[in-house]
C-alpha cells in the first residue's frame, strides 16, 4: 500500500491532493475492516459475495487513506466515505475541511485521490483485456480510434485507455456511467515519453494523464491549466522508478 501528496501547480495558488494505491485482495484486505468508520461496517456486513466485498474495502480504504494524506491528524474510522445520490463518493469527516475524493478499484487493485472541492480530479482503472474491446467500441468514435496507431496503441490497449479517460471525466462530473460517453469525446491523443495527454472535444478546460502497464490503463483527469509532477504516485501504480515527469 502507498500514500502520498500530489502538488497540483496553478498560475496563482498551489494545492494537494492525496493518493493511496493498494495492492491487496481477498482475503489480505479484510484486515482493514477495522478501520471502517461504524456507517460503512454496518454496510459492509449485508453484503454477501466476496468479490463485492472485495471491491467495496479497495475503494473504502484507498479513498479513507487519501483523505488522510491530507488530513493526517483524523483518524481513518471516523472518515466517513458515503454516496450521493448517484453513487459518487461523499466526504463526511468531523471538521468541515470541503475535500472530495475520487475512487477506482480493478481487480486487487484500489485507487483514492482526495483533493479540494474548489481543484476537481477523476481517476480511474481499468485491466486491458481483448473481452472488452467490442463493448467499448461501442462507446467511442470512430474519431477517436483513428487516434489510438499514432500513439503506436493496439487496439486493446488503446480502447482501455480511452474507456478510463472518459470515465475519469464523467467522475468529476459525477455522473459515472449514467452520462452519454459520446458527450466525452477525446480530441487529440498525445505520447509523452511512456505516458499519454488527452484533451476533449467538449470540455476544453480538462485533459487526461494515463499511464498503460501491461495489464491495466489508469487515468487522472485534471483541469488542463493545472501543471502536476507525478513521479511518486506513478511509481506506486507501476512498481519502478519514474525521473522528472512533469505534466
Amino acid at each position: 500500500m502507498y500514500t502520498g501528496k500530489i502538488l497540483l501547480k496553478r498560475e496563482t495558488k498551489n494545492y494537494d491532493a492525496g493518493y493511496c494505491i493498494l495492492h491487496s485482495g481477498m482475503p489480505e484486505i479484510l484486515t482493514e475492516v477495522p478501520l471502517l468508520h461504524p456507517e460503512e461496517k454496518a454496510y459492509f456486513d449485508t453484503l454477501q459475495f466476496d468479490r463485492r466485498k472485495e471491491s467495496y474495502l479497495q475503494g473504502r480504504i484507498a479513498a479513507k487513506k487519501a483523505v488522510k494524506a491530507l488530513l493526517p491528524h483524523i483518524p481513518l474510522p471516523d472518515i466517513l466515505i458515503s454516496q450521493g445520490i448517484f453513487q459518487f463518493p461523499v466526504v463526511k469527516i468531523p471538521a468541515a475541511h470541503n475535500i472530495q475524493v475520487s475512487i477506482s478499484h480493478c481487480d486487487d487493485i484500489g485507487i483514492g485521490i482526495a483533493f479540494p472541492e474548489e481543484h476537481p480530479l477523476g481517476i480511474d482503472i481499468e485491466q486491458i483485456d481483448d473481452n472488452k474491446t467490442a463493448a467499448i467500441k461501442g462507446q467511442v468514435s470512430d474519431k477517436e480510434l483513428l487516434l489510438l496507431p499514432g500513439c503506436g496503441l493496439t487496439l486493446t490497449s488503446g480502447c482501455a485507455l480511452l474507456w478510463t479517460v472518459k470515465e475519469a471525466l464523467s467522475k468529476i462530473f459525477r455522473t459515472g456511467l449514467m452520462m452519454n460517453f459520446h458527450s466525452l469525446e477525446i480530441q487529440t491523443l498525445t505520447r509523452e515519453g511512456a505516458l499519454y495527454v488527452s484533451t476533449f472535444s467538449n470540455f476544453a478546460q480538462y485533459r487526461a494523464v494515463t499511464c498503460l502497464t501491461a495489464t491495466h490503463a489508469c487515468s487522472l483527469v485534471l483541469p488542463r491549466k493545472t501543471t502536476v509532477e507525478l513521479n511518486t504516485f506513478l511509481e506506486a501504480l507501476t512498481g519502478r522508478p519514474w525521473n522528472n515527469y512533469v505534466s
